[in-house]
């Protein structure tokens, strides 16, 4: 892939870290703004896919040391947040440390699914379950990219995409109590991770991409619309009022169709993510070196947002200027973090 597409792609995922930032920070100015989330999976997928299909053979894959590779890229400021997080509840007695456990085998969305509430470290490291999500996705298309053969791909992602659109929907249908578990665990996002998969496989292929684009553009927007006019109709509200259900999971996904509003909000970034790595187009802001620097740093950005989030609501009251005062340090904290602290991390979990 050319410099070109990949420094496009790193604008755009600042543009989605911003995104979440403004959603955690005034909920009711970007409702929506969790969609960064989805985008993120769909680009780890295609990257990983892209990876794959680089190689001529998956035989000299090995599934445990690819693994490995991504803990090791994903841990060292995951583990320092945890850090932070567990020093702050001993000094405040806020929540309790101990919680931390689950978070460093990043099981909190499985202790949520079974307890039915998120560990009391929650208000600090409320954000990580995207990536105890990453992980493990990550390790379930991992096996389908080796195990599936390659002429079979584009068979694979399809059943894939259908498997997380029905488990969404069957466990919105049988088990309405506990929401949390169709979307905080692999299969129930699995449809996200085979979207970029297929955008991989179309981009290598190079079959109809324009039209694929704007297809997925076009579908996944109109799509989210009318299942905010659905959810308007459903809680007898307007339509301004529906769009505003999105700053709450409690909002959306009571409904099995409301509640796969993920699919389109994914299949509309699929799109998004085409034109960034089309080589025959022009990305003139995506690719505006600010963007492409901080993009660089979407990860750390990411890690690091919540627990300053947190802290700042309790010390600035004007949510305009606890939002730039989060951004601000958030950028400061990840770049300090990249140049002097993360490579003594790093040698130490390595």
């Amino acid at each position: 892939m050319s410099t070109r597409n990949l420094t496009a792609v790193e604008g755009l995922r600042f543009l989605l870290f911003l995104g979440i930032l403004v959603f955690h920070c005034v909920s009711n100015w970007l409702p929506i703004g969790w969609g960064g989330v989805e985008a993120f999976l769909v680009i780890t997928s295609y990257f990983l896919t892209t990876k794959f299909l680089k190689n001529e053979s998956c035989n000299n894959i090995r599934i445990g040391g690819a693994f490995v590779h991504r803990i090791k890229r994903l841990y060292p400021v995951y583990i320092t947040v945890i850090a932070f997080a567990v020093l702050l509840s001993l000094t405040t007695r806020v929540g309790n440390a101990s919680d931390s456990v689950w978070y460093i085998f990043v099981s909190q969305n499985f202790r949520c699914i079974f307890s039915g509430d998120w560990a009391s470290l929650d208000f600090l490291l409320g954000h990580f379950w995207y990536i105890a999500l990453d992980v493990w996705l990550f390790l379930v298309w991992i096996v389908v990219l080796k195990y599936v053969p390659r002429k079979l791909y584009r068979y694979a992602f399809i059943t894939s995409l259908i498997i997380g659109l029905c488990w969404r929907t069957c466990f919105l249908l049988l088990i309405p109590d506990n929401i949390s578990i169709s979307y905080v665990i692999p299969l129930g996002m699995l449809d996200s991770f085979a979207l970029g998969g297929l955008v991989a496989l179309n981009t290598k292929e190079r079959v109809g991409k324009d039209i694929l684009m704007w297809s997925e553009i076009i579908v996944g927007a109109v799509g989210v619309g009318l299942l905010t006019i659905y959810n308007a109709y459903l809680h007898n509200c307007s339509f301004g009022d529906s769009y505003q259900l999105y700053q709450s999971a409690g909002g959306y996904m009571h409904n099995p169709l409301t509640g796969n509003t993920y699919f389109f909000v994914a299949l509309f970034f699929a799109g998004v993510l085409r034109y960034c790595v089309d080589t025959e187009k022009k990305h003139p802001l995506l690719s505006w070196t600010p963007l492409v620097v901080l993009g660089g740093l979407t990860y750390e950005l990411y890690c690091f947002h919540f627990p300053i989030r947190t802290l700042a609501q309790h010390f600035i009251s004007n949510e305009l200027i606890m939002l730039l005062v989060t951004l601000l340090l958030t950028v400061l904290v990840a770049i300090l973090w990249k140049k002097w602290a993360a490579p003594i991390v790093e040698r130490i979990i390595h």
